[in-house]
């Protein structure tokens, strides 16, 4: 059987070849109805069912002091990795084609975004593109953030809620915004989130 090497090499060498017409066919089925499962989830009204399928079905990296709330939509789950005691709200979307790495002690308000890929704008082909995001302990986010690919948030950073993060933020800083703009620095406090209280039918 060939491995996934032989397989792209095949496959870009005879584009248009039957057999590798039915391989994209089945990898493209297979890609989507794993992302589905992934969507369907996040709808599941238990934290630790949800949990069991994002570790063991969707190889997330998620350890079990962690929250991930309902609702959530998880792209590509394999590249999302997720410190200790930190909380995911309600509807965001968790994107780790790029590789997303999440720290300790991080709180990510509801309906945040957060992409790890993008299309250029000046591409003849409008090609993908893409960063690895990686959100530092202690990080903040209100709720509606956006962060683009590519972005490095830096310990104890705060984002205040609506704002589009484009680019890296400086640790211990309140930025805000769009584009987000630093507004003030933050005190160096350190402290370990509380995520023993979780309602597990939600």
């Amino acid at each position: 059987m060939m491995n996934s090497k032989k397989i792209r090499e095949h496959i870009k060498s005879n584009p248009s070849s039957s057999t590798s017409k039915l391989v994209l066919t089945l990898y493209n089925f297979n890609r989507g109805l794993l992302q589905f499962s992934a969507l369907i989830t996040g709808y599941i009204p238990s934290h630790v069912i949800r949990h069991v399928f994002y570790r063991q079905i969707f190889k997330m990296k998620v350890p079990s002091d962690s929250i991930i709330y309902r609702c959530c939509r998880l792209v590509s789950p394999s590249g999302i990795k997720i410190g200790h005691n930190s909380i995911i709200g309600d509807r965001c979307v968790l994107d780790g084609r790029s590789n997303l790495i999440i720290g300790n002690n991080v709180n990510i308000g509801g309906d945040t975004h957060i992409h790890t890929m993008e299309h250029d704008i000046n591409s003849p082909t409008f090609a993908s593109i893409g960063g690895p995001v990686n959100i530092g302990d202690y990080v903040y986010l209100g709720t509606n953030v956006i962060i683009l690919p590519d972005v490095t948030i830096g310990e104890g950073a705060v984002v205040a809620s609506g704002a589009v993060v484009t680019k890296d933020v400086e640790p211990w800083t309140l930025v805000g915004g769009v584009p987000a703009k630093f507004i003030k620095k933050r005190p160096k406090v350190k402290y370990t989130l509380d995520t023993s209280q979780r309602l597990y039918f939600w």
